[in-house]
């Protein structure tokens, strides 16, 4: 088969194009990331009310992803699942947490189940606390070190 000028650069335009697009169309595949620690069901149906205490909690379910800031009583194992576009935000697809809640000797109580439409939105401060203290001048940052060198 011969080819000449016109039509080999006419194909090598169209797999040019192609692999263009084709390049394009797989960077833009979302990107799936599960994070966390999310126990079994039939791990949890083991905790007894009153007879597992903390550590046979800890040895079948494993370390909790968090403990409860103002309540040590409360374990919390936490799963997310988030999926992102490009360099779009990350959307939260799937989220649980089984929360163990123990008695004041460290025995299982209770289990509470969240997921994402338990999940609320807290908006950040933009504020700075001010400090006090003495900030450096520029005159005191570029001669503040004379002499303190031996």
């Amino acid at each position: 088969m011969i080819f000449n000028k016109k039509s080999l650069s006419k194909t090598l335009i169209h797999t040019a194009s192609v692999l263009t697009v084709a390049f394009v169309l797989t960077a833009c595949e979302a990107k799936t990331a599960t994070r966390g620690n999310l126990p079994r069901d039939y791990k949890l149906a083991e905790l007894q009310i009153g007879k597992s205490d903390r550590n046979m909690v800890a040895r079948l379910l494993g370390t909790p992803s968090a403990v409860s800031t103002f309540d040590s009583s409360i374990w919390y194992y936490i799963s997310r699942t988030t999926e992102q576009w490009a360099f779009f935000e990350p959307d939260v697809i799937e989220q649980n947490v089984v929360a163990i809640y123990f008695d004041d000797q460290g025995f299982f109580k209770t289990i509470q189940n969240y997921t994402k439409e338990d999940l609320r939105e807290i908006t950040m401060q933009e504020r700075e606390t001010a400090t006090s203290g003495h900030e450096l001048g520029i005159l005191e940052q570029l001669l503040g070190n004379f002499g303190k060198f031996e």
